[in-house]
């Protein structure tokens, strides 16, 4: 997928065949906001009136650019990785053994399906760490909405794919890896939503005021 036009990509999104769904729709959201990030450093880095920030923007430039390769690469893992979930349904059920080896590949697969949201959501949160950077560099003009942009949509990203974990754990029997999967997820949301949401309100605030809040 991750060679195909955004509009191949779309046509296949809307497909009633299912895949890529949801949870590869984040990871390509996760893509964009990594992307808008690396545009803003990368603008930003060779400017004089930055010098003394010009390993930081380069540094954050590198940074943005490995986390989109990540989500990219993402976007297909989600959308296979509810396949062993699909084939273990599937299996037979007629037995005790093959009732409990059918639920035990199900518990499987649903754990496993966790994986790249979780994923998404660790590289969300390095995302909006760089987001935070910019934000406390003094940059001025039109650049700052696409600041704004950028954190919308990884906040997006992180919250989309903290629902992504959910609907898999729904149909986890086994609390004890239920509770510790849905709880580091949890974790990850509220630890990325706080900074997001403060970064997004500074940039507001620019925007309308044409200057930047007091840092604390």
């Amino acid at each position: 997928m991750i060679e195909q036009s955004i509009s191949a990509y779309l046509n296949q999104l809307q497909s009633k065949e299912g895949m890529p769904g949801g949870g590869s729709a984040t990871a390509i959201i996760g893509a964009m906001s990594s992307a808008l990030g690396h545009m803003i450093s990368d603008i930003q880095k060779d400017k004089k009136n930055f010098k003394e920030y010009k390993n930081d923007l380069e540094r954050i430039t590198k940074e943005t650019k490995k986390i989109r390769t990540r989500f990219e690469a993402l976007s297909e893992e989600d959308a296979v990785a509810f396949e062993p979930v699909s084939k273990a349904y599937k299996l037979p059920k007629e037995t005790d053994e093959q009732i409990r080896n059918r639920q035990e590949a199900i518990e499987s697969g649903l754990k496993g399906a966790t994986q790249p949201p979780l994923e998404m959501m660790k590289e969300t949160l390095k995302l909006i760490d760089l987001y935070k950077e910019l934000r406390r560099i003094d940059i001025k003009g039109s650049i700052v909405n696409d600041i704004a942009v950028g954190v919308l949509f990884a906040k997006t990203t992180l919250q989309s794919a903290y629902l992504n974990v959910l609907v898999n754990t729904d149909f986890i029997k086994n609390e004890q890896i239920k509770i510790e999967l849905e709880g580091l997820g949890n974790a990850y949301l509220v630890q990325g939503e706080t900074k997001a949401d403060q970064i997004y309100a500074d940039t507001k605030y620019y925007l309308v005021h044409k200057k930047w809040p007091a840092l604390d």
